[in-house]
């Protein structure tokens, strides 16, 4: 005879206050002495602090009991579980702490990636020595931050916790019981080793439902036997960005059942960019489309969730698995690293998972006081009441006889390299990621302007060419410049002609301007006409600049994004991070400068690039032909309009530069200086060539008056007039 005792306080949503005066109850279970009983091994005990057992010879009978509880088996046990390994050496790209709380991750650090850049050259003091470098950076006195956390408890959500799961008696018209699952420890089944089919780490864990078979006669006592079985293993593997996680709901009872269950998706990506005050995270999903087998990627920046002030329960619906265009997967992501969760459909040759009915969603969780974070999450077994998007019935069938129904789950964790989720015969790349266009993963919305495909394509180009450089993207960049600089040179040439021949129009120009002033359409057309005959124009002078701009947009957006260079040194001691401002000194409080500040944010820093940046404009616009009219005709308008411009232009650069990544200042500011003596080497060359051609013209004076038609015209009398 065994003694079980009952009341777990339900998580019951909208029914709280119900809930919470049910956990106030402390009951007792009836004893079941029926041969056939199987009660549990450790029998189902109430969350409450002093649950009171009646004694063997008193029964008491409680009306409102609970029909589901909860076996505690497992109490006593240790909460953390470790899989996968942080040292390179062990063939592992991350290691995964696991918690028994909502069979949940809580961790997920990565092996070969460092949280600072100090971090990174700690360990190349010492790799492959793992050991030594733990123990720098258990000496540092929090100095050294050790390997990079991509997944991290925020507020109330564990990373990939399960959440709850609610259940009835298939038919049956009671309402629905709802166990909360993430506020529970589990029990741990398992840790194994595996060799099938690659080497790597189980972990199981377990939570048992009994139901009680009286529930619905509150006069009989109660009557717990097993009723659901939830298994939930995580499958770590070598040499993989990639985890598979796996869900099982067995039906123990007698009794054929419905349920539907909540899951956490990831949770707690950190804030990459440290340097300019803005939160470059976002949660993002990808949907197939409605023809095809093409995946579109929706990006929910964090600052566009926060608009409308998401309520931390209510939901952001993003679709359904069963959708003409259905949901794949949902992720959250910072600048250079992301975690996405696809789940798998039953039949395998399919993208979609129609079968398990999920909806996918946003939940709302205050990070700070005055910013939220999204988490994604997936509701699997659930149809829409009509009217209301977040209300469900249950319809994940369950029939009896132990048959199991298991949902299959693929994370990535990782950094979002171009190569490994564009190609598959690159490392560490799976043909999955490209089926679900990770790669749509990487962001190019911080340039407005930026062509994707061209963007991309300078990516693959930098990274090339930095295989050129010996792997350093500084070198690689300058030499970047120096190609982009060489296919433009003969049109760069031909815009300084066109632009120093303007130049010399300008008296001419200014006849143009004044015998047709009362007409525009006549002054346009022979202006247009002068261009031509002298073989200048606008347009001309321009265009190289107007060819670069793709490029330079193209290149702003993959330097922002290329996750090769973060903390990739160009020198020893200065710019050691390509992905964050060049800082000689640093302080920890930021400095807001009025005004200006919304273009350059907070000011942690002393930055030099920028200057050098702001002062190879200077000279480009000081250098740069001006083709307006010539100085005895300029207005003192026009001549403040020229100098507001050579000097402004600079100003707004260093304004909107000063806190950009020192990759992406590097390549301007190199490309401008580069600029500036291509020009005057050009002009060199032009003024050399002019110079010589007028050294080898002779003029010959002819005797005797000049032709008619190139002698100027004597003045006319007062009194003269020309005869009709």
């Amino acid at each position: 005879m065994m003694l079980a005792m009952l009341c777990l306080q339900t998580y019951a949503g909208n029914e709280r206050a119900a809930a919470d005066s049910r956990a106030a109850l402390a009951a007792t279970a009836a004893v079941d002495t029926s041969p056939a009983a199987t009660q549990p091994a450790t029998a189902p005990t109430a969350p409450v602090a002093a649950p009171v057992a009646a004694p063997a010879a008193t029964v008491t009978v409680v009306a409102n009991r609970d029909e589901w509880v909860l076996d505690r088996a497992g109490r006593g046990e240790r909460n953390t579980f470790v899989a996968g390994s942080l040292d390179p050496a062990r063939g592992y790209l991350f290691q995964v702490e696991f918690v028994r709380q909502g069979a949940a991750i809580n961790t997920v650090k990565l092996a070969n990636i460092f949280t600072t850049d100090d971090d990174k050259r700690a360990w190349k003091s010492v790799s492959p020595d793992h050991a030594a470098y733990m123990a720098k950076v258990n000496a540092s006195g929090g100095k050294l931050k050790g390997h990079y956390s991509l997944l991290n408890p925020v507020g109330k959500f564990l990373p990939y916790a399960t959440q709850r799961i609610i259940v009835a008696v298939k038919g049956s018209k009671a309402t629905p019981a709802t166990i909360p699952l993430n506020t529970i420890k589990w029990k741990h089944e398992a840790t194994r080793s595996m060799t099938q089919p690659a080497e790597g780490v189980e972990v199981s864990f377990v939570a048992t439902l009994y139901r009680d078979r009286n529930h619905a006669t509150p006069s009989v006592p109660a009557d717990y036997k097993p009723g659901l079985k939830i298994t939930k293993t995580y499958t770590v593997a070598k040499q993989d960005y990639s985890l598979k996680m796996r869900l099982k709901v067995e039906n123990l009872s007698k009794t054929p059942l419905v349920a539907y269950i909540d899951q956490l998706g990831p949770a707690g990506v950190p804030l990459e960019e440290l340097y300019r005050g803005s939160d470059d995270r976002y949660a993002l999903y990808g949907k197939k489309k409605a023809e095809g087998e093409d995946v579109e990627v929706t990006f929910k920046l964090h600052a566009e969730l926060q608009k409308g002030k998401t309520p931390e329960d209510k939901p952001v619906a993003l679709g359904r698995s069963d959708d003409a265009d259905p949901v794949l997967w949902v992720g959250h992501s910072n600048k250079f690293f992301a975690s996405m969760v696809y789940l798998e459909p039953v039949v395998a040759d399919r993208l979609a998972a129609p079968t398990w009915e999920a909806d996918f969603y946003f939940l709302s969780e205050p990070e700070s006081s005055t910013s939220n974070v999204h988490v994604p999450a997936i509701r699997i077994g659930g149809k829409r009441v009509k009217g209301d998007a977040f209300r469900h019935i249950p319809d994940l069938s369950l029939p009896t006889g132990g048959k199991a129904k298991e949902m299959v789950f693929d994370i990535f964790a990782g950094p979002k390299k171009r190569d490994m989720l564009s190609n598959a015969s690159a490392k560490y790349s799976k043909p999955l990621y490209q089926r679900l266009n990770y790669l749509g993963s990487i962001n190019f919305q911080s340039c407005f302007c930026a062509i994707n495909s061209l963007t991309l394509g300078m990516m693959w180009l930098l990274q090339g060419i930095s295989g050129l450089a010996f792997g350093n993207y500084g070198i690689a960049i300058m030499m970047l410049v120096l190609m982009v600089r060489l296919v433009l040179h003969p049109l760069t040439k031909k815009s300084q002609i066109s632009m120093m021949n303007m130049q010399k129009l300008g008296p001419e120009m200014e006849k143009l301007k004044k015998k047709y002033a009362d007409d525009k359409e006549a002054l346009q057309r022979e202006t247009m006409k002068f261009y031509k005959t002298q073989g200048a124009g606008p347009i001309l002078g321009c265009l190289p600049m107007l060819l670069q701009m793709p490029i330079w947009l193209s290149l702003w957006g993959s330097l922002n994004a290329v996750v090769e260079l973060r903390h990739a040194a160009f020198l020893p001691i200065w710019i050691t991070d390509l992905a964050a401002p060049d800082a000689i000194i640093s302080w920890s409080n930021p400095i807001v400068v009025p005004l200006i500040g919304g273009m350059t944010g907070p000011i942690h820093s002393f930055n030099l690039l920028p200057l050098l940046l702001t002062v190879a404009m200077f000279l480009q616009a000081k250098l740069n032909p001006q083709m307006s009219q010539p100085a005895t005709t300029k207005t003192k308008e026009q001549e403040t309009q020229q100098k507001m411009m050579r000097y402004m232009m600079p100003a707004m650069m260093l304004l909107f530069f000063y806190n950009a990544a020192s990759g992406l200042t590097l390549y301007i500011m190199t490309s401008t200086f580069a600029g500036v003596i291509e020009q005057l080497v050009i002009r060199r060359h032009i003024e050399a060539k002019q110079a010589a051609e007028a050294a080898t013209t002779t003029t010959v004076k002819i005797p005797g008056k000049a032709p008619r038609d190139s002698r100027p015209k004597k003045p006319k009398g007062p009194t003269y007039f020309k005869k009709g």
